[in-house]
């Protein structure tokens, strides 16, 4: 039935000066996702991207559309000579292929960017659903409230007829926004935060810190499978994690402090390390799933104290968002199963029952100078381990999946 995809850019369309720039990056963002189709041809002018199927299952082609960011919208199209009969044809075909109803009531849109085409949008509008509306049986017509909206887009590059248009992820192209450290717990808040920061074109690396005895390899296996559904949304389809050993300094800081300022001290080193990492590997930002007030550690008093350690930009997407707001783009991404695996990260060992909520800097500095860990801090960032995570090339831990069974 379809000729192709007609693509519209996102956000992207707002930068002027640097908008040729980011107009490159998305049509090759866009082409090496579809690479696996060897049958596509593309086209692309300064506001649309059109992608000819050429036999290719239209379906498949915006399974991978629906991963990459930066995009507006797209549709489905017919692609017509800009004639009158031509147009009604296309429309016809089209809105008996799509209509799940005998009695359909509808409206046509028209959008005239090709100002050579000698009438007004309402003039064409009015002549296309003159000639649709005796060829189909229970068809009537609603401008107002419409149960389907036949759109013709009329353009310099050629005429393109549709009914559908669905959204994009928006934001802007993979990459075009520097790079950033995710600090990925393997909870259902970082994933998401690292998503919103993929779509806004963050290139991500992810950090996660282990605790063994203490955590398992079931929770880091947890954190490999978040990150390879985020590899959807990057433009090579993958993203590099960053294990660090953490055990020796929360064993210090459990048993040199005061147990009210464990959560205050271990994120403090947290950000400790990120911060000395981001520098020593260039990156521009830290990134984190917290969220104002959602636990003892995200009052703001907490977070002024946990962020007092760097001047690097922390970038909190989700700092205002409730958790039923949380969980629905987890849900959405595919990371929340993933993340409620009963497998618990570094953030639950040594948990206080009283952590402080409001704590003071220069009691904190205190607590903190009693664990001495300046040289701990060292060993972790020596200890760290790299690997490169794939939703194309999935990392298991274990030989048999029937380990994730809860």
């Amino acid at each position: 039935m379809y000729d192709l995809i007609l693509v519209r850019y996102g956000e992207m369309t707002l930068k002027k000066k640097n908008y040729q720039n980011f107009l490159k990056q998305i049509n090759i963002n866009i082409k090496n996702k579809l690479e696996k189709f060897p049958n596509l041809t593309f086209k692309n002018t300064n506001f649309r991207f059109y992608i000819y199927l050429n036999g290719e299952d239209y379906r498949n082609v915006i399974k991978e559309l629906d991963t990459v960011v930066g995009l507006s919208s797209y549709s489905l199209c017919l692609e017509v000579k800009p004639d009158y009969d031509e147009i009604a044809r296309a429309g016809i075909a089209l809105i008996n292929y799509e209509k799940e109803q005998i009695n359909l009531s509808f409206k046509v849109e028209t959008n005239r960017s090709d100002k050579n085409f000698p009438a007004t949008s309402i003039e064409i509008s009015q002549a296309v659903a003159k000639r649709i509306l005796p060829k189909v049986p229970g068809l009537t017509v609603d401008v107002h409230h419409p149960d389907m909206t036949l759109s013709v887009d009329l353009r310099p590059e050629g005429t393109f007829v549709f009914v559908k248009t669905e959204p994009g992820l928006g934001g802007l192209p993979s990459g075009m926004s520097g790079r950033g450290l995710l600090m990925l717990s393997g909870g259902i808040d970082s994933p998401v935060a690292g998503y919103l920061c993929l779509r806004k074109g963050i290139e991500l690396t992810a950090l996660h810190f282990a605790s063994p005895p203490y955590t398992s390899d079931m929770a880091l296996q947890k954190v490999i499978d978040i990150l390879a559904e985020l590899s959807k949304y990057t433009l090579k389809g993958e993203i590099a994690l960053l294990v660090c050993p953490f055990t020796k300094i929360q064993t210090a800081i459990h048993q040199k402090s005061d147990p009210a300022y464990t959560v205050t001290l271990m994120r403090r080193q947290m950000y400790k390390i990120a911060d000395m990492l981001a520098r020593n590997e260039n990156y521009s930002a830290l990134v984190n799933g917290e969220s104002v007030g959602q636990v003892a550690s995200q009052t703001l008093e907490s977070l002024a104290v946990i962020n007092e350690v760097t001047n690097l930009p922390v970038l909190r997407p989700l700092a205002t968002y409730d958790k039923a707001e949380i969980m629905k783009i987890a849900r959405k991404i595919n990371t929340y199963e993933i993340s409620i695996r009963p497998y618990e990260d570094c953030c639950t060992v040594f948990l206080p029952e009283h952590p402080i909520i409001k704590p003071r800097l220069q009691k904190v500095l205190a607590q903190e100078a009693k664990c001495e860990l300046d040289g701990l801090l060292s060993e972790a960032l020596e200890g760290m381990e790299r690997i490169s995570v794939s939703y194309k090339n999935k990392i298991s831990l274990f030989e048999k999946k029937d380990n994730f069974q809860i």
